[in-house]
């Protein structure tokens, strides 16, 4: 195996303990690992930088080029500081922000249907309902965003679990 494909596979082990040992803090805890998991993620960009950054070095010494590796690796760095700072504000507008949407597709939706009944002598009661229970869905988005974000982040944590033992998988096929 070449040095390309033993930091590949060096790349891939690190995502795999990553994926899983994230998901599993979320499963575990949603509502209180949320600090944590946004330290674990920034530590997990800026290991991920500092090994790019290596990366290019050594191809530099070899061939006396620089590589993509430098750009990731200061660009990993970067994004790890800033996650520091804004994640967790990040967190509580998505709910927000999906709350919003969700509303106006509902408006939306009940004025097309209203639109639509001209062209069919049919009363939409589904299409009444569905826009009803996407606007109720909205507000509560909107009013309750924790325990919307509670629950992303535990579905989030389950789906990471899932993502490491297919990585896993995927490790043990093409070794």
């Amino acid at each position: 195996m070449g040095p390309f494909s033993t930091q590949f596979h060096l790349y891939r082990w690190l995502r795999i303990l990553f994926l899983f040992a994230t998901g599993l803090i979320i499963v575990i805890n949603p509502t209180e690992s949320l600090d944590f998991i946004v330290y674990f993620v920034s530590t997990y960009l800026f290991i991920f930088g500092l090994i790019a950054i290596a990366d290019n070095i050594k191809l530099y010494k070899i061939a006396k080029t620089d590589s993509i590796s430098l750009t990731l690796g200061v660009g990993s760095i970067i994004l790890s500081i800033v996650t520091l700072f804004i994640a967790k504000f990040l967190m509580l507008l998505i709910p927000v922000i999906l709350g919003i949407i969700l509303i106006f597709n509902g408006i939306n939706q009940f004025r097309d249907s209203n639109e639509d009944r001209q062209f069919v002598n049919v009363t939409p009661w589904l299409d009444y309902l569905y826009s009803l229970l996407m606007i109720a869905l909205g507000l509560i988005f909107i009013l309750n965003p924790m325990n919307i974000v509670n629950l992303f982040f535990w579905l989030f944590g389950a789906g990471l679990i899932i993502l490491s033992v297919f990585e896993l998988i995927n490790t043990r096929i093409y070794k």
